[in-house]
């Protein structure tokens, strides 16, 4: 969870790692060096530490397949496992560790769930043909694993996209209730080992109530952006840092239904903090129609669980000079929180040689996140009419059409050559996964021994 000072007119000039106490800075400088090279991309977008963690995998199921071991194959079974809850945890020590944003913890909690349902059936296919399941001292662990495969299966079912983006109520119901079973047969299965997994996620749900309950702020104005389908949602008191998110819910439409939502103001803007929330699927609906209700300046109790999230790049200390924001649509919103932040720091002297931003939009949204001349503002109009050339009070470019990444990385290389030395671009993007794989590219294609430009990505496909 964030920490965040009180003011930052505060601190005068500018300090690497201002945001973290002096007595942990160490801490957070030697996690980036030891990290980095574990963030390696080496394969389309799998990192350095992602392959070995791929090839440790094939050689415990290799293991287990060799040996036909019941008791080794349960064991095997189980460590990915671990991962998934760990994975699951919004405070994972993982997180804090090695700076995983929130979409790639998401990623490794997929991947680590499939994974051990590989394990689980090759487990119990070891057990039925060797006899061991039929053995009458294990009568209860064969039915127990039964039930555990069919939670697994329905879990599998409800988390596919189709259910997962477009029923979202569904998904999340249905995930808590297979996922309750699930744990109560892996007790039943004698599974002590995924109980350390179980355990930190257990501790993570306590922790998280608590504070939510005790420190964050329960209300907030949710205001409709007219001739948008996006809705501000602001409170006072929140504490976060430049962008991250915090999960939201909002009792007048559902208790229990937690959604995941960027900032789209930094810190040193003031005591509000704010999220644009565009709306799609059965709660960004019912929302919207609650916003279209309000009464200007009205209040609705919201609650906020957070604020988490990293960047992938180390960019709180002094590392990078050079900054690229690359955004699709809404995905806008942590991009501008993040600028927002870097440009105050220009301010009180931290060295910024260049900052651009490049947002592909379609109309109206353009309208709905305010933005300022410090952005170094490009839009790209990628719907039908016109986008006004002046928007927050000051004139930005337009293009037609939608943004070529590659020609925005090459030129924004040939503006960084002329600067004398090795040059770090820190390249920030956030949209939807079809603008991703074309920047990657162009990230890779255009780094070279003197300039290298590293990458941080988020998508919205959850």
């Amino acid at each position: 969870m964030a920490a965040q000072r009180t003011s930052y007119a505060e601190l005068g000039g500018w300090t690497p790692y201002e945001d973290t106490p002096s007595v942990l800075r160490w801490g957070l400088r030697a996690r980036w060096v030891l990290a980095h090279p574990l963030q390696r991309v080496v394969f389309q977008t799998f990192t350095v530490g992602e392959v070995l963690l791929g090839v440790a995998g094939l050689a415990a199921l290799g293991i287990s397949a060799y040996r036909q071991d019941t008791i080794i194959s349960g064991t095997v079974t189980q460590i990915p496992l671990i991962g998934t809850f760990a994975t699951a945890a919004r405070n994972s020590p993982l997180t804090f560790l090695f700076g995983i944003p929130f979409e790639r913890r998401i990623f490794y909690h997929m991947k680590s769930a499939v994974l051990s349902n590989f394990f689980a059936i090759l487990h119990g296919y070891i057990a039925l043909t060797s006899g061991t399941a039929d053995k009458p001292e294990n009568y209860t662990r064969k039915w127990s694993g039964i039930g555990g495969g069919v939670c697994s299966a329905f879990l599998f079912l409800f988390s596919l996209p189709p259910i997962r983006r477009k029923v979202f109520d569904l998904f999340y119901s249905a995930h808590w209730v297979f996922f309750t079973a699930y744990i109560v047969f892996l007790m039943f299965h004698s599974a002590k080992l995924v109980m350390v997994g179980i355990g930190l996620w257990v501790a993570d749900v306590a922790i998280r109530s608590t504070y939510t309950s005790m420190f964050q702020p329960a209300k907030g104005a949710i205001r409709h952006i007219e001739g948008t389908d996006i809705v501000e949602v602001s409170m006072e008191g929140v504490k976060y840092l430049p962008g991250q998110y915090a999960f939201i819910a909002i009792p007048e439409i559902g208790s229990f239904q937690w959604h995941p939502i960027s900032f789209s103001t930094a810190p040193c803007e003031g005591t509000v903090a704010r999220f644009c929330i565009r709306c799609g699927g059965d709660w960004g609906e019912r929302l919207l129609a609650l916003a279209k209700d309000s009464k200007p300046g009205q209040q609705h109790k919201v609650l906020v669980d957070g604020a988490y999230g990293n960047t992938s790049i180390d960019i709180d200390s002094d590392k990078y000079k050079h900054f690229l924001f690359v955004a699709g649509g809404i995905g806008i919103t942590p991009m501008r929180s993040i600028a927002t932040a870097i440009a105050e720091q220009g301010r009180r002297g931290r060295s910024v040689q260049l900052l651009e931003t490049h947002w592909s939009v379609r109309d109206g949204v353009a309208t709905a996140v305010p933005m300022s001349a410090e952005h170094g503002l490009t839009m790209y109009r990628t719907g039908g009419g016109e986008l006004e050339p002046i928007v927050g009070g000051f004139a930005h470019k337009v293009k037609n059409g939608r943004i070529d990444v590659n020609e925005v990385v090459r030129e924004f290389k040939e503006k960084v050559e002329k600067t004398e030395g090795k040059v770090k671009v820190a390249v920030l993007f956030c949209g939807p996964g079809a603008m991703f794989t074309p920047l990657r590219l162009a990230c890779k294609e255009h780094s070279s021994s003197f300039v290298s430009f590293d990458l941080h990505t988020e998508t919205f496909e959850f």
